[in-house]
């Protein structure tokens, strides 16, 4: 399949379609009615499907450079920027600034879709679920932590 773009539609890169931000504003707001840890979930598994779907494009890269393949896997999903603080075998450290999910949601919510999508995306790198606990570090920056299960 032909890469394209349709301002109308999104961006179709491979076999991952990146919706336009609308799209995730009315997903959370009509997640809101059926409450907030029934929404958070949905958020972050769709956001993990996002993600493991994104990871296909980058396998062949390996993981010996885990933090450049990260960097490029998450220029590509453009929901802000990525910075690897650490990289081991049993936790994975991340600061993310200028979040899409932020200016959709406000700073006062999780970014339950964002932790979702890196979740997947190292899930489908190292073939290895991770669990996730993000921290506020400022109104627009978070920090997530990323532990093998």
């Amino acid at each position: 399949m032909d890469d394209f773009y349709d301002t109308d539609v999104g961006v179709q890169t491979s076999d991952i379609l990146v919706l336009p931000s609308t799209f995730l504003g009315t997903l959370w707001t009509e997640l809101q009615s059926v409450g907030n840890e029934k929404a958070r979930s949905i958020l972050f598994k769709c956001g993990h499907t996002v993600g493991k779907s994104l990871s296909v494009n980058y396998v062949d890269m390996g993981t010996e450079d885990l933090d450049m393949v990260l960097n490029q896997a998450w220029a590509e999903a453009g929901l802000g920027h990525l910075f690897v603080l650490d990289t081991n075998e049993e936790q994975v450290v991340v600061k993310l600034e200028n979040l899409l999910e932020i200016g959709i949601i406000g700073s006062e919510n999780h970014c339950d879709f964002t932790g979702g999508c890196l979740a997947g995306v190292l899930e489908g790198l190292l073939q290895q679920p991770y669990s996730v606990v993000e921290e506020m570090v400022g109104e627009e920056t978070r920090l997530f932590k990323f532990n093998k299960k």
